[in-house]
């Protein structure tokens, strides 16, 4: 049940990629009134960093656990089947990655909101998607 709404977002994210591919000119297509292009462009650039950034944030709790107790999975966390703790080096490693995680992940949003710029060239979405458009008529 915790996690159903990733699998909804990754079900429609699945679809989406599917319908696109399968889309003979996607710069031909309107999706909910949008360019389905542009939606293309707005998921690689915003969706999947700021998802990547949410779930370093989840991860965040686990590696201040990791590194306040020293055990690899925390002792106090759920687990699907039974796993053995650890503690030494790896497990100080993997809580050094987990809180290092979220910074790294702030990067990739920054680098997508920078390939967006690029990408439009500061123009608007209207623009862009009657750019799109001209090659269909």
């Amino acid at each position: 049940i915790k996690s159903a709404p990733y699998i909804v977002i990754g079900t429609l994210l699945a679809g989406f990629s599917l319908w696109y591919k399968n889309t003979g000119h996607p710069e031909c297509v309107r999706l909910l009134d949008i360019n389905a292009a542009y939606i293309s462009l707005l998921l690689v650039c915003y969706v999947l960093p700021v998802g990547f950034l949410v779930v370093s944030f989840q991860l965040f709790g686990t590696g201040m656990k990791t590194m306040r107790t020293g055990y690899s999975q925390p002792l106090d966390s759920a687990v699907f089947r039974d796993t053995i703790a650890k503690k030494g080096l790896l497990s100080t490693t993997r809580g050094i990655v987990l809180l290092v995680l979220p910074v790294f992940a702030g990067l990739v949003v920054y680098l997508g909101n920078d390939a967006y710029t690029q990408a439009t060239g500061g123009k608007s979405m209207h623009e862009i998607a009657r750019k799109l458009e001209a090659k269909c008529r």
